[in-house]
């Protein structure tokens, strides 16, 4: 038998074993030189696409590279889920309406705002600038959970910008979807030089999203309630676990399939499993700690997935030849998620039993950061021009956003909460 070549070795069959000693180096490296080991993550696929791009790299990379739909419906889901099934209800519920209201409300802003600003700023056609604006208007789950993994915060902040991130991977996805369909009956199919117009019925699409998005709720929370039932018939570990895997990916599948949001539905049904997993009239304690270890366990491997995707789809030469191009669409999300936030957050605090005081506002505008889904969602385009464009801006904000927000964010909770702060290593 031949000698294993590097090509081979990135075969279909190879995959998985190369990306598990992919995270072990990382997470090694992690440890030694204490940065995150999905940065390191992000490094290394930003290395692979670079070493591809000059001819350097290793055969059959395609084999390595990750399908966006792979993302979006096996990746995302299961982060969603995990992230918020470790939500307290009791603390959800004080900040249930700032967290619902920028999911909801602030990703429409951002996408408003973002839109006008690229279509005035860098001169993108309408359709385009909005559909970018939509796309990177969501904030990252992924990140803000690695975030706040690494360093504490009142645990009240963590739940309000933990659940938004959930919440506004489904409302962005919705958006996005919405201007897709949008461009298609009006004939334009985000072709180059396009300047059609965007004509929408306001109080038709405000309707739509609302049935997509509370449609999802209804899903998700009526899965979760039905197995609670189950969950109390149940005594075995596996079992258990399993029904909960059960529980999520069916909610994900009726949802998408009624034309509600699957993602929404991942999130109502993790939260409704928490709620779940702290009752020992349905869930004994072993089984308890099996089934929060093993969704602990899932979420560290989607964590892996996500951050090494994101490296593997960076174009670094695109990026470095439309850096004046990024940095308008940069000042541009940074506006959007500013205009998004703060008033928002400022209603909730005067009208609702919600407080959120000015150092919280600072910390949930810095952490809105941009990864993953931005990514995928800006993968599923049809070719074009055009989405060559919107890749290269999407990567160029994404990249900035893990460079820049992310460090800093980390270094204003320090200053801002030094007696909650407690850093961890990875």
């Amino acid at each position: 038998m031949s000698e294993l070549s590097l090509g081979h070795l990135l075969s279909n069959e190879y995959v998985i074993p190369v990306f598990l000693l992919t995270i072990f180096l990382a997470s090694l490296i992690a440890s030694k030189v204490k940065i995150p080991y999905t940065m390191i993550l992000v490094g290394i696929g930003i290395a692979i696409s670079v070493l591809d791009f000059t001819g350097h790299g290793i055969p059959n990379i395609s084999g390595f590279k990750v399908d966006p739909k792979l993302i979006l419906y096996f990746v995302i889901p299961p982060l969603i889920f995990e992230a918020m099934m470790k939500i307290d209800r009791e603390q959800f519920k004080t900040v249930r309406i700032s967290a619902l209201a920028l999911a909801t409300i602030g990703v429409g802003l951002a996408t408003i705002v973002g839109g006008l600003l690229l279509s005035y700023l860098a001169g993108l056609p309408t359709i385009v600038a909005f559909a970018f604006a939509a796309l990177i208007a969501p904030t990252d789950a992924a990140i803000v959970i690695e975030v706040f993994k690494r360093v504490k915060i009142p645990k009240s902040l963590a739940t309000l910008m933990e659940s938004e991130a959930s919440f506004n991977d489904a409302a962005g996805v919705i958006i996005f979807s919405s201007i897709m369909a949008i461009a298609a009956s009006q004939g334009s199919l985000l072709a180059a030089g396009s300047t059609t117009e965007i004509n929408v019925n306001i109080l038709e699409t405000i309707g739509h999203f609302a049935l997509v998005f509370f449609g999802g709720i209804a899903i998700g929370i009526g899965l979760a309630v039905g197995s609670q039932f189950l969950h109390g018939l149940l005594e075995e570990p596996f079992s258990e676990t399993a029904l909960s895997v059960a529980v999520l990916f069916g909610s994900l599948i009726i949802a998408n399939a009624l034309g509600m949001s699957g993602l929404v539905a991942a999130a109502a049904a993790g939260l409704w499993f928490g709620v779940v997993l702290r009752k020992p009239k349905y869930i004994s304690e072993k089984v308890r700690t099996y089934a929060s270890n093993f969704w602990e366990m899932i979420a560290f491997f989607a964590n892996s997935v996500a951050f090494l995707y994101l490296g593997l789809s960076m174009d670094m030469v695109r990026i470095s030849q439309n850096v004046p191009l990024i940095a308008l669409a940069v000042v541009a999300v940074l506006a959007a998620r500013a205009v998004s936030t703060y008033p928002i957050l400022a209603v909730t605090h005067r009208f609702t039993k919600e407080k959120t005081d000015k150092t919280w506002r600072h910390v949930v505008m810095i952490g809105g950061m941009r990864g993953a889904l931005s990514v995928a969602l800006v993968a599923t385009l049809p070719e074009s021009e055009i989405k060559e464009i919107l890749k290269t801006i999407t990567f160029g904000v994404v990249l900035s956003s893990l460079i820049i927000q992310y460090p800093v964010l980390t270094r204003y909770i320090k200053k801002a909460f030094p007696e909650t702060v407690q850093e961890t290593t990875t």
